[in-house]
Parts: C-alpha cells; sequence; structure tokens
C-alpha cells in the first residue's frame, strides 16, 4: 500500500509541477508586456500607473478627448494584435540528394528549416528509393510509408519503388559498375586488382574471378559494386517496411511486388538470399500470429452474441426479477462455477492463440454460489494489485497487435470521395489513379476497432459486477475494489484500464445507487477522477502521461517503462490532428509536414506497444474478464433497480421504458427464430 501512495504523490506532483509551468509562460508573457515588470503583480502596477497618466482631464481638454481616444486605440491595436510573424526561409533539393538549392524547380522537394515541408508524390516516391550511396531517413520512411496510403496504396507504392530502382541499376550498369567507397584504396596506391565478385550480374559483365591487390595492409572487407551495395539498401528497405508494417502484406498483389523486386536483388547479389529468407520468415510469423489474434477476436464475438441472447431470453421468463445475481448469472451460473469464470455460454474458455485459457480444476467450485455468496472477480482475484496487473497484461497483448497503418486508414474518410470525384485533386503521371478503389480494398485489419470494444466491455463489466451483489454491504465493498484497482492501474501506467473502470463506476445504472455510494469511502475516487478530469482538454491526464514518459524514458526495470495511453483520447487528438491539416498544398503538393506530426505521435504509440509484460499472468483471472458475462444497458438497469428501487417519478419512468423495451426485444427474437 506503501508503495501505492508513493505513486500517487509523484504522479500529483508531476501535474502541479505541470501547471506551475504553465504559469511561468503566462509570467513571461505579462513581462513583454510591461517593460521590465518582475511579474504579473507589477505588470498591473505598472498597467494601472501609465492609465493614469494618459487620461484626459475631463473638465480642460474635453475638445482632445476624442484625439485621446484615438491614440488609446491605435495603442490597444499595437498591443492585442501582434505583428505577423516573417515568414520562415523555405529551401529546395532533388529526391535522393540532400543538396539544398534557393530556386525550385517542379520536381524538388521542399524544405523549412531543413525539414521536408512537401512535394510532389513522384517526387516523394523517388526519395524512398536507395542507390549505393544513398538510402532514406529512418523518420522519411516511417512517415511516408503512413500516409502514402492515403495517395497510393502499398502495392502500387512498391511497384513504383521497384520500376525506379530498376531503371537506376540500368543508368548505372550502361555507365560500367565501379567499386564503392569500402573498396577504395588510398591515394597514390597500387590500384592493380580484380573485382571478386560471385554475383550473376557482375559475372555476365566480365569481371575476373581472381582477385589480387598489391599492398601490404590487413585484409579489407569483401569489396562490392555499386550495384550490390544498391540492392542490400533495397532489401533493407523492404525489411523495414516489413517490421512496421506487416499487415499490409496480406495482400496477394503486394507480395508478388516483393517477389519481383527480391528476386532482382538476389540475381545482383547472391548473398542476400539468406537476407530475405529470414525477412519472409519474419514475416510470416508475424501474420501468423494476427491469424490466431483474430481468431480469438472471433471468439469473443460469438461469445458476446451467445450472452445477449441468454439474457433476453431470461427477461422473457422472469419478468419480476427476484434478484440482481439471477439477472447477470441466468443459466450460467453453473458455468461460472465449474469452468472459474466461463463465459455465459457454458463453453470452456480458451482462445485459439494461447491468450487465455480455462481456470483448472484447483480454481472451480464444488458447490453453486448462493445469491448472498456471489461469485465474482473480487473472490477469484481478491489483490486488487494483482487484478490491475492482469488488466495491464491484457492491455499490453491488444496493444501490440494493432497496426500503425490503422490509424490512418480509421481516418481517411475522405479517401472513398476522392475517387468518386475523379481524383480531382489532379494527381499526375503513374500513381494518377492510384487512388482507386475503396478504402475496404486497403484495410486488412480491425485490431483498432476492437481495442475500443475491449475499453467498453471493461467499463460494463465493472458495473456488471456491482449490481450482482443483492447487499447494500456486498455492494460497497466491491465498489472500494474497484478504486483500488483503477488506483493500481494509475501508478503502474495503465491509463486506459484506469478510465474504462472510471467510465463503469460513473454509468447511470452504478450512478443512481446512493444509498451504496452513500456508504462508500470515496476520498480515493474523487483523487482518480480528478486527474482524468476531462476540463481543459484532460490537462490533469496529459501533465501525468508526460510524467509517465519521462519515468519511461529514464526506467530501469521493465515495469517502469509502461505506458497505457487513454486509448479513445489518443485516437482524438490524431482525429484532429488530421482533420485540422489538408492532405495537399494548394500547389498539389503533398503536406508532408502534416505526415510528418501524424508519424511524430505514432511513432510513440509504436514504442509503447513493445513494453512486455513484466507480470506474473493468471489465465483463469485474464479469462474471467475477457469471456464472462457482461449485462447490456437495459439488462444493467433492470439489475440497477433490483438493488434499489426506483424513488422518483424519473426513475419510475425509467424502469417501465426498460421493461417495455425488454419485452420488445425478446418478441423480435422469437420472431427471427420461427422465421
Amino acid at each position: 500500500m506503501s508503495s501505492s501512495n508513493g505513486g500517487l504523490s509523484s504522479a500529483t506532483n508531476g501535474r502541479s509541477g505541470s501547471t506551475g509551468s504553465a504559469n511561468i509562460n503566462l509570467n513571461l508573457k505579462g513581462q513583454e508586456r510591461s517593460v521590465g515588470a518582475p511579474g504579473i503583480g507589477a505588470s498591473s502596477a505598472t498597467t494601472t500607473s501609465i492609465t493614469h497618466k494618459t487620461l484626459p482631464d475631463l473638465k480642460t481638454q474635453r475638445s482632445n478627448s476624442a484625439c485621446h481616444a484615438h491614440e488609446s486605440l491605435s495603442a490597444l491595436r499595437r498591443i492585442a494584435l501582434p505583428e505577423k510573424p516573417p515568414e520562415k526561409p523555405l529551401s529546395y533539393g532533388a529526391a535522393q540528394s540532400r543538396v539544398m538549392v534557393k530556386e525550385a524547380k517542379d520536381e524538388h522537394l521542399v524544405y523549412c528549416e531543413g525539414r521536408l515541408h512537401s512535394g510532389p508524390l513522384l517526387s516523394l516516391i523517388t526519395h524512398m528509393v536507395p542507390t549505393h550511396e544513398y538510402y532514406p531517413d529512418e523518420g522519411f520512411v516511417f512517415a511516408f510509408l503512413l500516409s502514402a496510403r492515403l495517395f497510393v496504396r502499398p502495392h502500387e507504392l512498391l511497384a513504383q519503388i521497384s520500376q525506379t530502382w530498376e531503371q537506376q541499376q540500368q543508368d548505372v550498369g550502361a555507365s560500367g559498375d565501379v567499386v564503392d567507397d569500402a573498396g577504395q584504396l588510398p591515394p597514390g596506391r597500387s590500384t592493380l586488382f580484380s573485382i571478386n565478385s560471385a554475383s550473376p550480374l557482375t559475372q555476365r559483365k566480365g569481371s575476373a574471378s581472381a582477385v589480387t591487390a598489391i599492398t601490404e595492409l590487413e585484409p579489407r572487407p569483401q569489396q562490392r559494386t555499386t550495384t550490390q551495395r544498391s540492392a542490400q539498401h533495397c532489401i533493407k528497405l523492404l525489411s523495414e517496411w516489413i517490421e512496421i508494417f506487416p499487415y499490409d502484406f496480406r495482400d496477394e498483389r503486394l507480395m508478388q511486388q516483393v517477389r519481383i523486386l527480391a528476386r532482382k536483388c538476389v540475381y545482383i547479389d547472391n548473398s542476400l538470399g539468406k537476407q530475405v529468407s529470414r525477412i519472409l520468415q519474419l514475416l510470416v510469423s508475424r501474420l501468423t500470429s494476427l491469424e490466431q489474434y483474430e481468431e480469438f477476436l472471433q471468439t469473443l464475438s460469438s461469445e458476446e452474441a451467445q450472452n445477449q441472447q441468454q439474457q433476453h431470453h431470461h427477461h422473457g421468463h422472469h419478468h419480476h426479477l427476484q434478484s440482481a445475481f439471477q439477472t447477470l448469472l441466468g443459466t450460467s451460473t453453473h458455468a461460472n462455477g465449474a469452468n472459474g469464470g466461463g463465459s455465459a455460454s457454458g463453453t470452456s474458455n480458451s482462445s485459439s492463440s494461447g491468450h487465455t485459457s480455462s481456470a483448472s480444476a484447483s480454481n472451480s467450485l464444488s458447490t453453486t454460489p448462493q445469491p448472498d455468496e456471489v461469485f465474482g472477480i473480487m473472490d477469484m482475484c481478491p489483490s486488487c494489485g494483482q487484478l490491475a496487473h492482469q488488466l495491464t497484461a491484457i492491455e499490453l497483448e491488444r496493444l501490440s497487435h494493432i497496426g500503425p497503418e490503422e490509424f490512418v486508414q480509421a481516418f481517411a474518410k475522405d479517401y472513398q470521395q476522392q475517387t468518386k470525384d475523379g481524383s480531382k485533386e489532379g494527381n499526375k503521371g503513374k500513381c494518377s489513379g492510384s487512388a482507386g478503389g475503396s478504402l475496404n480494398d486497403m484495410k486488412k485489419t480491425r485490431n483498432l476497432e476492437s481495442y475500443v470494444q475491449w475499453f467498453n466491455r471493461l467499463s460494463y463489466l465493472t458495473a456488471s459486477e456491482i449490481v450482482k451483489y443483492p447487499k447494500k454491504k456486498q455492494r460497497v465493498r466491491i465498489i472500494e475494489y474497484w478504486i483500488e484497482t483503477a488506483r493500481e492501474c494509475f501508478n503502474i501506467g495503465n491509463f486506459n484500464s484506469l478510465m474504462a473502470i472510471i467510465a463503469g463506476l460513473n454509468l447511470a445504472p452504478i450512478g443512481r445507487l446512493k444509498k451504496t455510494w452513500a456508504k462508500v469511502q470515496s476520498a480515493k475516487f474523487s483523487v482518480l477522477e480528478h486527474q482524468m478530469d476531462p476540463t481543459s482538454n484532460f490537462n490533469s491526464y496529459r501533465s501525468t502521461l508526460k510524467a509517465a514518459m519521462w519515468r519511461s524514458e529514464g526506467a530501469t526495470e521493465e515495469r517502469e517503462r509502461i505506458i497505457i495511453p487513454f486509448f479513445s483520447l489518443f485516437v482524438k487528438d490524431l482525429y484532429f490532428l488530421n482533420e485540422g491539416c489538408s492532405n495537399r498544398l494548394p500547389n498539389n503538393h503533398i503536406n508532408f509536414d502534416k505526415c510528418s506530426q501524424l508519424a511524430k505521435q505514432v511513432m510513440e504509440f509504436n514504442e509503447w506497444k513493445k513494453v512486455k509484460c513484466p507480470f506474473e499472468k493468471l489465465p483463469n483471472v485474464i479469462a474471467y474478464l475477457q469471456h464472462s458475462a457482461v449485462l447490456n444497458e437495459n439488462t444493467l438497469s433492470m439489475a440497477s433497480f433490483e438493488c434499489e428501487p426506483p424513488e422518483n417519478t424519473e426513475e419510475k419512468d425509467r424502469y417501465k421504458t426498460v421493461k417495455a423495451e425488454t419485452k420488445q426485444q425478446l418478441l423480435q427474437q422469437l420472431q427471427e427464430q420461427q422465421q
């Protein structure tokens, strides 16, 4: 408990420190307006004294009042409307070059303060193509591969890169292959040697098979031709693409381009064959893991549908609920008792990917729990710290499967509209029709949407666990249990589970339990709510997140590296960044500055999801959290009214409405079954 208090205290201090820095900025602004004023108070005093000096004497200078007013208004305008900042100087450069010039050409890339600002699509694609002496920057590769899908589909992008690279190799071949810098001898030394290469390209060009170099230096690394060096860079680019965006390669059209490019490179340099094999093996492993995860998600989806059907069936036979316990468990009471927190359908809790497994016999109950001894998460995992660890394990597992490209695909609403309008923006060249087709043609995964559904499930699971207890004392205990779990999540850095629990405790069916909340020691909950307060665009949470990022940067243990952001807010920030900037500039250039900003935030997310869970996993608890029955909105409201009957007219009307809706849903379900 002491560690928890320390964590919460440090986070609070971090938030206060952030607020202090904001005040410092305000003070600095005040100093600028009040020449030499040491602070806000001094600024106010100085302004007041100036005002007294400039006020006209209304008795003796009435005729000059208009002139003074005009001068005062002009002064206010000069203060209120700062001068327009000078435009930042731009420079220009050709693709595959880091040499900047001041005169622009149509195909040039535009730079601002040394950073790539914009450029034509074809030039940006060319800038991605490596040569023997050029390889694109890591930041450019990530940003362009992330956002290029808004303008050209991945398989078309790789085809364009491959064609450009091949054309450049033909140009190099026409001028004759030369040894790269690594194979050059110092000036003045003898250069009587021939190129030793097993490459078919080199052999075809008549290179000698034996090599001797007249030098007394130590043996040098194997010399490679410029074409071989270029092929190495090409495979390196392909490797980075596969490592960062593996889900792109579920498209057979893209895999066909991979095979074509790999064959070209291996033909030039046989030694690249093993490297290509390793890359493809890694890709197969990643895609296999994704397929298993998707099967697991499908299992969860099927179980959720069965749970909802059982809830409707239960209400059809019990119009007046006897207890909240029966409302939740219904026919699944025995399943939970036998399987240690299984799905409501009574099936064994296991995932095809091994993410969860059913509880062992030692965790099962010998008898079916009675309403006074309801079996729930608190009985299965009494430790709030352990529950927070299991929630963190689930979060990290689900985060690891989200591809960075899914964020861009989720926001590309204008993608289909552009295709309907016939690409009005006027893309030219071979990529002019590349935005054709639909967004669904590229979107190969739904991991992002599934992660959002997990947040909703955890919120409703929190509420469902509360209303299953018929006695007020039990409900007080489970509420305090969830609050302490949320506090542990906060200290770990698991802000997504923290917010999901807070959202569950704030659901209307839980919030209306006034008699229960009156007995809850809610001081800790108030502190957590303050940390996640949405006012000022979640300022408190953002300050705490920054503190967690600083902790992660200097972490010496794996658990200190954990950062699981409040995912809905993270997606919202990316959405507004996307909506706030145009994809193209008025001159039809790609707005690469926007691409870089998107990439910066997504790259941070990529680092967060790489953290491995340092906590011991409890399969039965993880299975319960992901498979157990969760009440929907109507059944949750009905269970809440069973815990504490409606007290006022509004609640009584709500109770009647919920009963009517539940009955209507049951009738519709019966009609569908008969058909």
